[in-house]
């Protein structure tokens, strides 16, 4: 029997929709996650890409009503779920804890359809605030994960935003306060605050290369941008079940007060 704390998933995978929005690239990433073996239980969030940026840019710079925008660009991540979850019969939308636990009994990869779930959350509340880089965290650690894989399109977090002409290396590792005063990592401006209270050992890499991600999904070296707790603080297995519980009852007002901002803050990717 399912107990509320109980692991349902190994790696959570984030694909960011900077890799959906270009068909070539997603099609040799879902090549290449295919390949995973089902012993490997793995759940997968997608971004809402272009389309949930352009209804953002729209809703700020036209000042339309936000709920009904902040509900589309959310349901732009069911969207995209679909989209990677038809190349492959090895790929299951899902939007519950049951479906993924069906789909792992079957061998098949969930990729998890947001919408519903955050539209009826006790967590989140809407803003441009908060993206999937933080969703992904938060499902991640309730679904018991033990390692966070965020997939976007530059080789990790770099000291300064990659560029024409401009050639950066990612850093290998870094601790989530070195994170925060970085002047562009792209991750949301939510995600330290969050981690430190759900921490999860976490891999940012690049979905142009398929081989990175699978390494990554795995827990071995590749390219890409490790991040760790602050040195003064303790991990968590992520499969402790006391630990965990007293952690979700000491952060949660503080975890709320992160959630609930201006709609009107400052754009992060989606």
């Amino acid at each position: 029997m399912l107990t509320p704390h109980s692991a349902i998933c190994d790696v959570f995978l984030k694909v960011g929709g900077s890799i959906l929005d270009n068909a070539p690239h997603t099609a040799a990433l879902a090549e290449g996650l295919v390949t995973l073996p089902s012993s490997q239980r793995v759940v997968i969030l997608t971004g809402g890409g272009r389309v949930a940026k352009r209804i953002k840019g729209n809703q700020r710079e036209r000042s339309c009503d936000f709920e009904p925008c902040w509900k589309a660009t959310t349901l732009a991540l069911d969207v995209n779920a679909g989209l990677l979850a038809s190349h492959s019969t090895r790929f299951c939308v899902t939007s519950s804890i049951a479906q993924i636990m069906a789909a792992h009994a079957a061998g098949v990869i969930p990729i998890f359809a947001p919408a519903g779930a955050l539209f009826n959350s006790l967590w989140f509340t809407p803003n441009w605030i908060v993206t999937t880089d933080t969703m992904g965290l938060y499902f991640a650690h309730h679904m018991g994960a033990v390692r966070y894989v965020i997939v976007t399109d530059v080789d990790g977090v770099c000291e300064r935003a990659p560029g024409p002409g401009n050639n950066v290396s990612p850093i290998s590792k870094m601790q989530v306060a070195e994170l925060e005063n970085l002047p562009s990592s792209k991750l949301d401006a939510a995600f330290p605050g969050f981690f430190r209270r759900y921490p999860l050992d976490t891999m940012v890499v690049n979905g142009k290369y398929p081989a990175r991600v699978i390494a990554a999904v795995f827990g071995r070296r590749t390219l890409g941008t490790e991040i760790a707790l602050d040195a003064d603080v303790v991990p968590l297995t992520g499969r402790d079940t006391a630990s965990r519980e007293s952690r979700d009852v000491s952060a949660r007002g503080q975890s709320r007060a992160l959630l609930c901002q201006d709609p009107a803050g400052s754009p992060a990717s989606f």
